[in-house]
C-alpha cells in the first residue's frame, strides 16, 4: 500500500520497478486483489474519452485503473519511476525519473495507455515531481533523493525545453507537488513541515509567493471556471480536504481515510480501501 509520504507529498518511490513492462491489453480486465492495492499511484488524470482514471504501479507494471476497478496495462513506461500525471482531454503527460540513478523524464500519451518519452535531462541526478498546463517542476537531487535545486521544463511547439526558475530559491529544499495553468499564468505548490507554500507566475519563469495553506499537504491543483481548486490531506490526522484558493477549505464527500491523488478537471481523485473514487470539486 502507499504510505502517507508517497500519497500526499508526491515523493519518490521507495524501491525501483521490477520486471519488464509488457504491451497493454487490448481491452480492460477485471481488477484483481493486486490491482485493488497498488504499490504506488502517480495520480489521476482525464483521458481523451472523458474518463477519470488512476495511473498506478501494480506488481512493477504501470497500469491505468478506473473507478470500476478495470485495469489496462500501459506500454512505453518501462523503467519509469512516476510521481505525477495530468491529462487535458487531448494529451496526457507523466513525469518522474528513470529508475536506478534517477534522471528526470517527461512522458506523453494521446490515449493514457501508450506512452513515449519526450524529454530527459542529462548530467545530474534529478526528478520531475509535478506536471500541469504544459509545465513540469522537479529538482536536482541529493544522494538521499532530497530536493537540492529547483528545475523546470516547459512544453513548446518544438518539444519540452528546460526553463530558468526565479523567485523559488527559498523552496529549493522542497519537492513541488502540483502545478496548474490559469487564465493569466501558472500556480505551483510545494509542501513543507507546516503546510503548503504557493507561488504564481505569468511567464513560467519568474515566480511570486502568494498566501500559503497551513496545515494541509496539497496533492493537486486545477483551474476550473475561473477558480483554482486544490485537494490534499490535513497534515496532522490525514483528513481529506479540498477547497478553492482564497476561499474556505471543506471536507469532500469521501471516506475519512481517503488519500488525495489529485484533480482531473472538476473531479478530485482519492484512494480508499485500495480503490479509486472521485468527487466533484468544490466551488
Amino acid at each position: 500500500m502507499l504510505d502517507r509520504r508517497t500519497f500526499v507529498l508526491g515523493a519518490a518511490a521507495t524501491a525501483a520497478l521490477a520486471g519488464a513492462l509488457p504491451a497493454h491489453a487490448a481491452a480492460p480486465t477485471p481488477a484483481s486483489d493486486a490491482a485493488a492495492n497498488p504499490r504506488k499511484a502517480a495520480g489521476v488524470f482525464r483521458t481523451p474519452d472523458g474518463a477519470t482514471v488512476m495511473l498506478a504501479d501494480q506488481d512493477g507494471r504501470w497500469v491505468v485503473i478506473d473507478e470500476g476497478g478495470s485495469v489496462r496495462i500501459t506500454d512505453g513506461l518501462t523503467g519509469a519511476d512516476l510521481v505525477d500525471v495530468t491529462g487535458d482531454g487531448v494529451t496526457c503527460h507523466a513525469v518522474g525519473a528513470l529508475s536506478g540513478d534517477p534522471v528526470a523524464t517527461v512522458w506523453e500519451s494521446t490515449d493514457g495507455v501508450s506512452w513515449r518519452e519526450v524529454r530527459r535531462l542529462h548530467g545530474v541526478r534529478s526528478q520531475f515531481t509535478a506536471v500541469g498546463g504544459g509545465l513540469a517542476f522537479g529538482s536536482v537531487l541529493k544522494h538521499e533523493r532530497a530536493s537540492l535545486v529547483r528545475i523546470a521544463a516547459r512544453r513548446t511547439p518544438s518539444g519540452w525545453a528546460t526553463v530558468p526558475v526565479r523567485g523559488l530559491e527559498w523552496t529549493d529544499g522542497l519537492s513541488a507537488t502540483a502545478v496548474t495553468a490559469t487564465a493569466d499564468g501558472w500556480v505551483v505548490a510545494a509542501v513543507d513541515i507546516s503546510g503548503t507554500v504557493l507561488h504564481t507566475s505569468r511567464d513560467g519563469v519568474t515566480w511570486t509567493a502568494r498566501p500559503r495553506l497551513d496545515g494541509v499537504a496539497v496533492r493537486g491543483l486545477a483551474a476550473v471556471d475561473g477558480h483554482v481548486h486544490w485537494v490534499g490531506n490535513e497534515m496532522v490526522d490525514a483528513t481529506p480536504l479540498t477547497g478553492v484558493l482564497d476561499a474556505d477549505r471543506t471536507r469532500p464527500a469521501v471516506p475519512a481515510d481517503a488519500k488525495a491523488l489529485g484533480l482531473a478537471g472538476a473531479r478530485s481523485g482519492w484512494l480508499t480501501g485500495g480503490r479509486l473514487i472521485t468527487a466533484e470539486a468544490t466551488r
